[in-house]
């Protein structure tokens, strides 16, 4: 007896159906992993307060306009994001950025690109970076990870420890002062040393973010070190803390080749 071909391409659909759930129910297992990890919230064994009252005075005008309802105790960081980034053209995303300046961050998203809806996420944890992203949360249109990745994910995890500036009251981070208006921090997630530099206000308030980041912009075939930074357009109070409100990031940060470097837009909301 023939089979009929519609119950064959129906049960073919039905097997392709519950692989695609399996997956994205694997996918996000990992995302609420990474998230556990990186909430982690360890009471610190140090006064925060005392420490700030020994950092140099950019730094500390720095983290006291920061800080203007006193240090929260949390160690990890939430905010929601939304704007544009450029993958093939300029796309809209709205995302939830998931940081903690000692273990590494996540960021998830939904972008449209057009009216075509991709899925997905980057991370950095301990000593692991990865991205995976999917067309209408089912076709792979992104995933990458290894040592290269890996190393370019904690370049970012420090950027977006920044985001934070209560989080980067701790013994193990490195102050240095650079000038007047300019002060760079360091510390350790796993094995990238390069330190995060901040340009600063007269009243503390934060202008710029950049530090040298492993990576191959523009798809560049060798990976080397590139200057990677964001401009703060403006800061709002959120939950105690001023963070940045809205800026844009990218690539060749304070040279002419920014212009093709920027590729990310983004409004706290």
């Amino acid at each position: 007896m023939l089979k009929s071909p519609m119950k064959h391409h129906g049960a073919f659909f039905i097997r392709m159906c519950i692989i695609v759930s399996t997956l994205n129910k694997k996918a996000q297992m990992d995302i609420e992993r990474i998230i556990s990890e990186l909430k982690v919230n360890s009471k610190p064994d140090f006064d925060k307060m005392e420490l700030l009252k020994t950092y140099p005075e950019p730094v500390s005008r720095y983290l006291r306009y920061h800080l203007p309802n006193g240090i929260p105790d949390n160690t990890f960081g939430e905010i929601r994001l939304k704007g544009i980034i450029k993958l093939v053209n300029w796309s809209y995303f709205k995302s939830t950025l998931f940081t903690n300046p000692f273990r590494g961050f996540l960021w998830k998203a939904n972008v449209k690109m057009g009216i075509i809806p991709v899925k997905g996420f980057d991370f950095f944890l301990y000593n692991q970076g990865a991205m995976n992203w999917k067309l209408f949360n089912i076709l792979n249109v992104m995933k990458a990870d290894g040592d290269d990745v890996s190393r370019s994910a904690e370049g970012r995890a420090k950027m977006e420890g920044i985001f934070f500036p209560h989080l980067l009251i701790h013994p193990k981070m490195e102050w240095e002062v650079i000038s007047e208006n300019e002060i760079s921090v360091n510390w350790k997630i796993h094995r990238e040393e390069h330190p995060v530099h901040l340009k600063i206000g007269n009243d503390g308030s934060l202008r710029e973010i950049f530090l040298k980041r492993w990576g191959n912009p523009g798809g560049i075939k060798e990976f080397s070190y590139y200057n990677f930074g964001s401009y703060i357009e403006q800061e709002i109070l959120y939950k105690g803390v001023i963070i940045p409100k809205k800026g844009n990031a990218g690539w060749w940060f304070g040279e002419k080749a920014y212009d093709d470097g920027e590729f990310f837009r983004f409004e706290a909301y």
